[in-house]
């Protein structure tokens, strides 16, 4: 391959990319109009969100800061936090114990390792199996949590159970896709390998592709585990426990520095969450 060829497969500016990158610019354009965005807007409001955080001067104690630091106040959102934090894990072990065992029935690779053969009923239960699956996943993770929430709800009652089925649902969906693309992208050599042995199904899934996969799945797990922290705090909002209770009801009345408080605890919670999250990645990345 000569000097010219080489930079003509490199070069950014081939017309395959320029077109993508005209199609972006024309849905960007199309959704800023169609979503009425105005920059000037926000230039003329922007005081007034200095306004809210501030406080109405005519009504005592309207405003965000300084957050209330009264102990047991402080002790209750902590209590309450770790509920938040019980929740999310319980959800992401309910979605691991879900995801992981469907992620390799939504990979073609994994799933023709499965039902082997290039007859036409062997190739029609391999689709049926992979769009099912997918499918499911689909549904779990394209309803938002708060939807789960409220009807998990309906069914157990107020308090913390609801949460955790809810995270755990949506959860599940969206491992479910995540690992099974990571799957999809392993190196096919080892399972090869493996497979003209004469390996079965569960000793190429355990020698050839967990050890690839394992990295991937350790870094999307704790990934998904941040968000579900997040998440959690939010869905107190629909009665399912947690701190999300207190903020929501703070925020419904006008408690802003207990507001400001129980924020100032989530982004901390978060932040160490974070930390931690990564050390673990660290170790198996």
């Amino acid at each position: 391959m000569s000097i010219e060829d080489l930079k003509r497969r490199i070069s950014p500016f081939t017309p395959f990319n320029l077109f993508i990158v005209g199609c972006f610019i024309l849905i960007g354009f199309w959704s800023w109009k169609g979503t009425d965005m105005k920059i000037s807007d926000l230039i003329k409001g922007w005081h007034n969100m200095i306004v809210y955080i501030a406080g109405n001067p005519q009504i005592p104690d309207s405003g965000f800061l300084p957050p209330n630091i009264t102990k047991r106040n402080i002790f209750q959102y902590l209590g309450a936090m770790v509920e938040t934090v019980q929740m999310a894990f319980l959800a992401l072990v309910i979605s691991v114990i879900i995801a992981f065992p469907l992620s390799f029935l939504a990979a073609m690779n994994t799933v023709e390792l499965l039902i082997p053969g290039n007859g036409v009923f062997q190739k029609a239960i391999r689709s049926c199996l992979y769009w099912t699956v997918r499918i499911i996943a689909n549904f779990a993770r394209s309803i938002n949590e708060m939807v789960w929430a409220l009807i998990f709800v309906s069914a157990v009652g107020l308090g913390p159970m609801p949460g955790i089925l809810a995270l755990g649902v949506h959860t599940s969906g969206v491992l479910t896709k995540l690992l099974a693309e990571g799957i999809e992208n392993i190196q096919p050599g080892p399972i090869t390998a493996l497979s003209s042995t004469g390996a079965g199904f569960l000793k190429v899934i355990r020698f050839a592709v967990i050890p690839q996969i394992m990295p991937f799945f350790v870094s999307m797990t704790l990934y998904r585990f941040e968000s579900d922290v997040r998440s959690a705090t939010i869905l107190g909002l629909t009665g399912a426990g947690g701190i999300g209770m207190y903020l929501y009801d703070n925020l419904r009345g006008y408690n802003n520095k207990d507001v400001t408080t129980i924020l100032i605890i989530i982004v901390i919670t978060v932040a160490l969450i974070d930390k931690l999250c990564a050390l673990i990645r660290a170790r198996y990345t």
